[in-house]
């Protein structure tokens, strides 16, 4: 029983160990706060050793944030007060693609990673919307060329029929041809009988992998 219950206790202190190492990644919240001149209603800093990684807030009015305007919400800065995640107030062109209000913008190393509020026209594709930051994404390449998207219906992307839907991502390259898809019936493919539900992946000259 003695035995038992060291190993309990070992177990209980290891537990609330990870707890206070996980809350101890994020400062405390501070409230009603004015930092370069943009106003929150609530900020804290993510760490990690001490070192600032990533600063997260909410706006208590919307604001212009490096020439972006955002609305009163959710925004991430980068530890150098560059915003990565905000939501628009009004539409924005960025990396030759303009964004309309109300969409959730998150910058990524290569181009970026939009929640539209409804369905969305991208260059030929209907792609899904999403009802916030977490939701359905579309992603763009630096040069704004559609990268990945959702389609609420099955699709051809030139002669491969897409499986569409919240599950079944369609990734294209960069010149527009098809990157990655599930396939939405039997196929025959480069000379391969492929079934329906199969992922298939694509070379950028459109040759089977």
């Amino acid at each position: 029983m003695k035995t038992n219950s060291f190993l309990v206790g070992l177990v209980m202190i290891f537990i609330l160990s990870n707890r206070t190492n996980t809350r101890a990644q994020y400062s405390p919240w501070q409230y009603n706060a004015k930092i370069h001149n943009i106003e929150f209603s609530k900020i804290r800093y993510g760490l990690n050793k001490n070192d600032t990684t990533v600063i997260i807030g909410y706006l208590k009015k919307p604001t212009v944030i490096q020439g972006f305007s955002c609305t009163a919400d959710w925004v991430h800065f980068s530890k150098d007060w560059k915003p990565v995640l905000f939501k628009l107030q009004k539409k924005a062109s960025i990396h030759n693609f303009v964004y309309p209000e109300n969409a959730w913008i998150r910058f990524k190393k290569d181009g970026v990673i939009c929640a539209f509020p409804t369905e969305t026209k991208i260059q030929g594709y209907n792609c899904m919307g999403s009802g916030g930051a977490k939701g359905i994404q579309t992603s763009f390449y630096p040069d704004g060329k559609l990268e990945s998207f959702y389609s609420n219906r099955n699709i051809f992307v030139g002669k491969i029929a897409c499986k569409g839907g919240v599950f079944n991502n369609i990734i294209l390259h960069q010149n527009g041809q098809l990157k990655e898809c599930t396939l939405s019936n039997d196929q025959i493919i480069d000379g391969q009988n492929l079934k329906k539900g199969k992922r298939v992946r694509f070379d950028v000259k459109g040759k089977l992998q």
